[in-house]
């Protein structure tokens, strides 16, 4: 993998995905590797990052899923008892999680929206330090949107599709997913629907996002 060497971008073409989820894995859990297991996300945020994973409303509309915090400073939070926009101060490496946005989503809504985090933190904060703040009491931040990529630069756009695609990858680790798919007789031109089921409710995602892991798998 290589990094822009002006922006410290880095550059990971989709056909990587995986291998830097299992880079990511190797590091933090690599129990993950060997079976098929739940992947501890937050627990690895927490103590395998160094993150501090808090849980904030951050918008009015609850059209933000997430927030990873590069640097120090003041960040516009949403006070739900108020209804009302809050400055507060956050210190670096603090992921902020919105609970209504992820609950009205789906139940894996949650664990996706930490691994996504933790792609940005593990593989973007290079590109985030180095941004030049026109207010520097301001933290650097990126923000994750829930249905859309943000409306910013090309470079933040690349990164945001990059979270997007190896945020799953880590929570399903291609090989032993597909040991527990295979278990489950996972194939196609089968009715799959029970199965798919127990691997959302097995590895704490949505639905949605094992269909789209078996197709990327070839297993669908």
């Amino acid at each position: 993998m290589d990094y822009n060497g002006r922006k410290l971008v880095p550059y990971i073409p989709p056909a990587e995905y995986d291998k830097v989820a299992y880079e990511f894995l190797e590091q933090f859990y690599p129990d993950a590797l060997k079976n098929p297991m739940p992947v501890p996300i937050e627990e690895i945020a927490r103590t395998g990052l160094g993150l501090d994973v808090r849980y904030v409303c951050l918008s009015e509309e609850l059209d933000i899923y997430g927030m990873t915090i590069f640097t120090d400073g003041a960040v516009e939070v949403y006070d739900l008892d108020e209804r009302l926009y809050d400055t507060r101060i956050f210190k670096a490496k603090t992921v902020l999680i919105d609970p209504e946005a992820v609950k009205k989503t789906n139940t894996g809504c949650k664990n996706n929206t930490i691994a996504h985090e933790c792609v940005h933190w593990y593989k973007h904060r290079y590109y985030y330090k180095m941004q030049k703040l026109s207010l520097p009491r301001y933290a650097n931040y990126c923000k994750c949107h829930v249905d859309q990529l943000p409306e910013s630069k090309d470079e933040e756009n690349i990164m945001e599709s990059q979270a997007i695609g190896i945020a799953p990858r880590i929570l399903m680790p291609k090989n032993t997913f597909i040991e527990a798919a295979e278990h489950l007789g996972i194939s196609y031109g089968k009715d799959n629907r029970i199965a798919i089921s127990t691997l959302a409710d097995f590895y704490g995602v949505s639905k949605q996002s094992v269909e789209i892991r078996l197709e990327e798998c070839s297993l669908l």
